[in-house]
Parts: structure tokens; sequence; C-alpha cells
């Protein structure tokens, strides 16, 4: 479907604070195609309780966004994660990590986040409960570096983001046997958007033609719709 005789306006919302330039591309190219087409972007921080995922966009780009009714979700990428500790952390002097390693360290407080999305970063899956959380109210991507620079806490990303963290103070290192994230941009179920169509047809020849690497069991990105709880180690 294309985009000719639609609203020549697209709202994007995104993660501010994560280093998702590498999607720009895809959008460089989707512009070049509909040149007469405007974006829009809306910078947010880390889900919230009772907020929207989209709140008032007509999509969104995120990496690993909770489950939320009336929404679906195309996959761009899956990856594995990196822990990040601060520089001169003990677990510093290793080269990986096990999940095992960092079980008994605290992450970044955010009494307000989803948590849906929180068990996920934290490892709730792998540790079989909660996590032990400092008394911070972090609500993004900045607040989080503060606290692990600080040596307060740990965190989690997925591994392309390890090389572009704002803070000179943090270390990534590869968690070997983490659960895989996925980056995917997400839209609203049911409005009849040709534009949106135009932008998710770009999307999933381009990552078909770009080769993106699969998660595990093979399993390789593609569209959601009506997308669940995040799974471990079983991506779709």
């Amino acid at each position: 479907m294309t985009a000719r005789g639609a609203k020549r306006q697209l709202r994007i919302v995104f993660d501010a604070g994560v280093p998702t330039a590498r999607w720009g591309p895809l959008f460089h190219v989707f512009r070049l195609e509909h040149p007469d087409l405007r974006l829009e972007w809306q910078p947010t921080g880390f889900p919230i309780r009772g907020r929207s995922l989209l709140d008032g966009a007509d999509a969104g780009l995120f990496v690993e966004p909770p489950p939320e009714g009336g929404r679906s979700a195309l996959t761009l990428d899956i990856s594995p994660m990196a822990v990040i500790i601060a520089a001169g952390d003990r677990l510093a002097h290793n080269t990986e990590l096990r999940v095992a390693d960092i079980l008994d360290r605290p992450f970044p407080g955010g009494p307000n986040l989803n948590p849906d999305w929180t068990s996920v970063w934290t490892l709730e899956e792998q540790r079989g409960g909660p996590a032990t959380c400092t008394a911070d109210d972090v609500r993004s991507a900045e607040d989080a570096l503060e606290v692990i620079a600080a040596g307060r806490a740990v965190g989690t990303v997925p591994a392309w983001m390890a090389d572009g963290l704002a803070h000179p103070g943090v270390i990534a290192l590869p968690l070997r046997d983490g659960p895989h994230v996925r980056t995917r941009l997400v839209w609203h179920c049911h409005p009849d958007n040709p534009i949106v169509d135009a932008l998710l047809d770009l999307a999933t020849a381009w990552t078909r033609d770009a080769g993106t690497v699969p998660g595990p069991n093979g399993q390789t990105p593609g569209r959601i719709k009506g997308f669940g709880p995040p799974p471990s180690h079983r991506v779709t």
C-alpha cells in the first residue's frame, strides 16, 4: 500500500538517550520515497506505568517495548545483551559476564516504570523473582547511567548499544547467557494509516535485505499483531 493521497505527516516517538541513529538510513530512504512527507520526532523516556507507549504518536521505535493492547509490532533487530558497570568495578576485569555474576547486584530503581519492561532489563525471569533496586527514581537512560556510573547499580542494554553510551564513567561487557532483546517499530492496530503501512513495507524489506542476524533457534525479525509479554530466549 502506498502513502499517496494520505495525510503528509507522521509522528514517531522514540527512546530518548538511546543511540538509535543506526536506523536513520531507514527513515532517510522513506523520506526519499515520500518527499512531501514531514516526519515529526517525539522523544520520550523509559516506559511509565499508566502512560500509553505511543503517547499520541502514529508509530514508535523502541528497544524491547512492553506489551500493550491495541498495538502491533515489527521486529527490526534481535540482539544479545551487554552489562553496564561503573569504571573501576571489580567485574570489569572480566571479558564477558554471565547472569550468575550479577544476580546479587542492584539495578537502578524506578518505582514509576512499567514493570513488564523493567522485568526484562533486570533479568527477573532468569533470577526467578524481582531484582534488588536502588532508591532512585530513574525515568530515562541518562538517569540510569548516572546511577550506574556512581557505582550504586549495574544495568543491561542491547549489545549494539555498548559503544554508544553517553557517559565516560561506565564499561559494557557482553552478557553471555542473557536473554535476547528486540528493537521494534510499534503502531496502532486498528486505524488505517497508509503512511504507516508504507513505512512498515519499507522496514520489512529493509530487515530482509539487510540480512539481520537471526535470533535464538534461527528465528528472524517479523511483524507481530497484538504482541504479548516479552520472552527470554524465544523471539517472535
